[in-house]
């Protein structure tokens, strides 16, 4: 499996063409070449932010937003994915509307001619469930059995799911995994680095390694110290998860 960052991590960071350079110079200095592009600021081009990422020697293999973002601006999201030379435009979200047996019918066929659009493209379509949709996941996967699934397992913990059970359900479908970890307190959840937290990971590690997902993403868009430090913690928890499980 690589390893790399999700950039949405990064996100208060990314509202100019500045920050994305500063942002990524950091990437790579982590010696992270692998990444998920998500969550840049539109002000910055497909263009400069494709410059950036050759600049600093990293390779997007996805770029990810919110179902209903890419559906009213595909063009972008298409553009942003060819131009950093992504195989997944990833969708997220299943959005209230879509929350009823007509709905996820409804749902299911926009995915699939979005599928039919990205296959002219040279591009896939995969998809990131959130925590409320977890649900909902075995009915569109069964109806939709193309249908490549970007996990996000700390949306999958939190739902109450067993997340090396899912990830050995969906073997071969999996093209990329998310590692995010929180704290639950009195206060409310914080979000740590993958590994610091309450999520149990038992196991999970050594189940995306013999299910041979290819891609695995560290993941904290908050963070109560240096962002960096958070993300170098958490990739280097994944490493040493990786290690064992081998």
């Amino acid at each position: 499996m690589k390893t790399g960052i999700q950039v949405s991590s990064l996100k208060p960071l990314l509202t100019d063409a500045a920050g994305v350079d500063a942002v990524f110079e950091k990437i790579a200095q982590l010696g992270v070449t692998t990444v998920q592009h998500q969550w840049i600021d539109r002000g910055v081009s497909p263009e400069t932010v494709a410059a950036l990422t050759e600049k600093w020697g990293l390779r997007s293999v996805s770029v990810q937003d919110f179902f209903t973002a890419v559906r009213d601006d595909w063009g972008y999201y298409t553009e942003l994915n060819r131009l950093t030379g992504g195989t997944w435009l990833c969708v997220s979200r299943i959005q209230a509307e879509y929350r009823t047996p007509e709905g996820l019918e409804r749902y299911a066929l926009e995915l699939t001619k979005m599928q039919q659009k990205l296959e002219k493209l040279g591009q896939r379509l995969c998809f990131h469930p959130v925590r409320d949709d977890v649900p909902l996941i075995y009915w569109l996967t069964e109806r939709l059995p193309w249908l490549e699934l970007c996990l996000d397992l700390y949306h999958l913990a939190r739902a109450g799911e067993d997340m090396a059970a899912w990830l050995r359900r969906y073997a071969g479908r999996v093209c990329m995994v998310h590692f995010k970890d929180s704290r639950i307190l009195p206060t409310g959840e914080q979000l740590v680095p993958a590994g610091r937290g309450d999520i149990d990971w038992t196991g999970v590690v050594r189940a995306c390694v013999e299910t041979k997902v290819p891609y695995g993403f560290v993941e904290q868009e908050r963070w109560d110290r240096d962002p960096w430090d958070c993300l170098g913690e958490a990739l280097d928890w994944l490493h040493r998860e990786m290690e064992e499980a081998v």
